[in-house]
């Protein structure tokens, strides 16, 4: 079997310590069986990263990789993915970004790239083609993301702008939630950005001339085609759409309508001042009527766009954003519903590069302890740091950034490490699962989220699967499985999202062009002409499942006593009623949708792939490993 198209066929590895760059072909069956992007994270580091080694060590690797349809021409086809053992939670972390970085990646000549050991002083990686190497980055070292990637695209311009992955102060001073920018987007989320720190790789700056080979050029064309006039005709996709005209915050009223947007660190659902902070008034005002836009290359759909607050703390500055996460966790979960503050805190997040979703779930942890007296003025330098003050919770997140004063080195824990810290009670209040904060809604309003939180394979992710769409927001029927409080038919509905969330993240497609084309049947076509795979969709999806399996083998590889104990809900969503609108009174019954999710998927009582499942996969490594 030989790859014929999709793929460049090449792996860069890195190994900091060593100071050595390799190129490695890419083995045909690893590509046909975890496809590429999340499969290809994987498959590699489940295999290299040995058990119980310290996220922050040399030991630990990080992968930038691509899927075969990056760089292609397909809608939505900028998507790349960052992975390591996360520093925050001790486990498996992916991530994914759009955004210029992962094409340019392709047109260089590589798939992806494997970063090992450690470098003795900060080194960044330049890759022009054939031709890569490390560089001295003494200059570069301390400075913000957006500062670094200006100077260091001026430094390497040729006949075109290269592009620039980078670290940022956070990430330098391994800060756990620090994550990693792309060319203005952000990834990496559970401190992948402090691994990097760790390992002294402040940035990759990639140039390339190549074209990503097509094995079936014609079909490709045909069902390129099929999906862009999907999307075109789509009411959310389509030119004057919710995407392309609000973004992802075109869903923040239907969010709050259904009591699940949280609010005050989710103390509850509804968040009073939602007309200031929706889509709405963000287009209507800082995005000029939606058409202020930075969208990814080629994308057909534009949902990014760019806002320059005119008053607040730093008027002037281009935040590209703020998307629904960022508008709720430095918005309604801080109680703070100034655009311009909201749009000021997100720019400083990826400048620092932090990751915005835990930074401002960790500011809304603290704050409730603050006004609980659990912490007071010592602990966060003087900071009235109550819900709503937006100029408090700027000053926060410089701290956290810097690392600076108490409140940074709390902050800078993540809400999981600063609840143990702090004690007293705030684990009951501390909002995550497995350590990383919980985005997006509340459980409580949509139990599928809730199973879908707990066993998620990075910790608390609102993508793997996006059940709310269909629980709360009229995306399918009004019927179970799909009502947001039933519970029979739900773990099992939930498991098969996620294998197909879990492919298609393989794919190296934006998941949003899936509110415009279908997830399996529409991609399947582009795959198939782009590689000379003959996938069935079937087959594809088992691809998601098979990456799923692997991603959660990682977890009980490396601790000892992962199982079930591990997938669970804090402690708020379990035993706290919500207080108000179409939720109140309801608590997330875990269990038995846990019980379904484990059975539908083929897992033991403890959470545990079985033999079975794993060899059904053509997992034998893995149960080499982990039984």
């Amino acid at each position: 079997m030989e790859l014929k198209g999709g793929y460049m066929g090449t792996i860069l590895r890195v190994d900091l310590s060593a100071k050595s760059i390799k190129k490695e072909p890419i083995d045909p069956e690893v590509a046909k069986n975890f496809v590429g992007a999340k499969g290809f994270a994987a498959y590699y580091l489940f295999k290299e990263i040995p058990p119980k080694v310290p996220a922050l060590s040399a030991e630990n690797k990080v992968m930038i990789v691509a899927g075969p349809l990056t760089g292609t021409g397909a809608p939505g086809h900028a998507r790349c993915c960052v992975a390591a053992k996360s520093p925050l939670t001790g486990g498996w972390t992916d991530g994914y970004f759009g955004g210029a970085f992962g094409p340019e990646l392709k047109y260089a000549g590589y798939d992806a790239i494997i970063i090992e050991g450690a470098a003795e002083k900060p080194v960044y990686l330049l890759i022009e083609d054939d031709k890569v190497e490390l560089k001295d980055a003494k200059e570069f070292w301390g400075m913000g993301t957006f500062d670094a990637m200006r100077l260091l695209k001026e430094k390497h311009f040729t006949d075109k702008e290269p592009k620039v992955l980078c670290i940022g102060p956070a990430g330098e001073k391994q800060v756990l939630i620090a994550n990693v920018i792309a060319e203005s987007r952000a990834g990496g989320r559970g401190g992948v950005g402090a691994v990097l720190g760790f390992k002294k790789l402040k940035a990759v700056v990639v140039t390339g001339h190549k074209e990503v080979p097509i094995a079936d050029r014609e079909k490709f064309e045909e069902a390129r085609r099929n999906a862009f006039q999907k999307l075109a005709k789509s009411p959310l996709t389509g030119p004057k759409g919710a995407l392309p005209m609000m973004g992802t915050a075109n869903i923040i009223k239907g969010v709050n309508a259904a009591g699940a947007w949280p609010t005050r660190n989710f103390q509850t659902g509804v968040f009073e001042h939602v007309d200031e902070i929706c889509g709405e008034a963000f287009r209507d005002t800082l995005w000029q009527g939606g058409e202020r836009r930075k969208p990814c290359p080629g994308c057909p759909v534009m949902c990014t766009h760019l806002a320059v607050p005119e008053t607040g703390p730093m008027p002037g500055v281009a935040d590209e954003g703020p998307e629904y996460e960022n508008i709720t966790f430095l918005g309604s979960d801080v109680g703070v519903a100034d655009r311009d503050i909201i749009a000021t805190a997100e720019y400083l997040c990826d400048f620092y590069g932090l990751d915005a979703i835990s930074t401002g779930a960790t500011i809304a942890f603290l704050m409730e302890c603050y006004e609980k007296g659990l912490i007071s003025k010592t602990e966060t330098d003087g900071l009235d740091l109550k819900f709503g003050n937006g100029e408090a919770e700027i000053e926060a997140i410089i701290k956290i950034g810097t690392k600076s004063g108490k409140l940074g080195e709390l902050g800078a824990m993540g809400t999981k490490r600063a609840s143990e810290v702090i004690g007293k009670g705030s684990e009951k209040f501390a909002i995550h699962v497995k350590g990383l904060e919980v985005p997006a809604y509340d459980p409580r309003a949509a139990f599928g989220m809730g199973v879908a939180y707990a066993r998620s394979d990075r910790g608390g992710c609102h993508l793997r699967p996006w059940t709310f769409g269909a629980e709360c927001l009229g995306l399918a029927p009004a019927e179970e499985p799909y009502v947001p409080f039933c519970v029979e038919g739900k773990g099992t509905w939930v498991k098969q999202m996620n294998d197909v969330v879990a492919a298609f993240d393989c794919s190296g497609m934006c998941l949003f062009m899936t509110f415009g084309i279908d997830a399996v049947e529409d991609v399947v076509p582009l795959l198939n002409a782009a590689t000379g795979f003959n996938f069935t969709s079937a087959d594809f999806v088992k691809v998601g499942e098979r990456a799923s399996n692997v991603t959660r083998a990682f977890w009980f590889k490396h601790i000892p006593d992962f199982g079930r104990k591990y997938d669970t809900l804090p402690w708020r969503f379990l035993h706290e009623p919500m207080p108000e609108g179409p939720a109140k009174g309801k608590t997330v019954p875990l269990e038995p949708l846990l019980n379904e999710y484990y059975a539908a998927a083929g897992w033991d009582a403890d959470g545990k792939p079985t033999k079975e499942k794993l060899a059904e996969l053509g997992l034998d490594f893995v149960i080499k490993e982990i039984y």
